[in-house]
């Protein structure tokens, strides 16, 4: 199957278009802890955790399936042939290695968080409160305590058993995912989420 580009890839998420647009214009006003987040969530934090699911994988611990699709990528108006090789949800060997990768994962994906938080404190507490910046203020507390929940649920979930593992077939591993009202999630996908 051939897949077509033909905008740039911030255009076809525009919850991460407004969530840029948005962390700019706090960051005029002193507020840089949103763009913290999402430099810290959206880049350092997956290679990170791409980096980590190598080298599991090089010792045994972790098989990392892969899906690759075509695309056609108009580049100033000229067709370019492009393969792109996308991660899917990692395998991992044992259930309580599984648990215990998502779970470290999940902690420091807290711990980021909680630090964009604090900086947000420092920033908000260093600047004199006007009306049009405690709005500002609030604005960036919503955008960085709504993923910050999302982590605590999926910490709690992971706590209470609600996520289901799978044992792939023909490979000896196992899969997590989480299911909530619109289906199943893989945990990988769980994990690297932004907002």
């Amino acid at each position: 199957m051939m897949n077509y580009q033909n905008t740039a890839l911030l255009i076809y998420a525009p919850l991460y278009l407004l969530f840029v647009v948005t962390g700019f214009g706090l960051a005029f006003m002193g507020l840089s802890a949103p763009i913290f987040y999402g430099l810290c969530m959206g880049l350092i934090f997956p290679v990170v955790i791409s980096m980590r699911l190598h080298t599991l994988s090089e010792s045994g611990q972790a098989m990392l399936l892969k899906e690759t699709t075509h695309w056609t990528v108009y580049v100033q108006g000229i067709p370019v042939q492009e393969t792109r090789s996308s991660l899917k949800n990692p395998c991992f060997s044992t259930p309580q290695r599984l648990q215990q990768f998502c779970m470290r994962t999940l902690l420091a994906r807290l711990v980021l968080q909680v630090a964009s938080v604090a900086l947000l404190a420092q920033q908000a507490s260093a600047n004199p409160l006007s009306t049009s910046y405690g709005a500002a203020a609030f604005v960036a507390l919503i955008i960085l305590l709504v993923p910050l929940y999302r982590t605590v649920r999926l910490l709690r979930k992971m706590h209470n058993g609600e996520w289901a593992l799978q044992q792939v077939e023909g490979i000896e591993g196992y899969q997590a995912f989480f299911i909530d009202k619109k289906g199943a999630h893989t945990a990988l996908d769980k994990l690297l989420a932004i907002m």
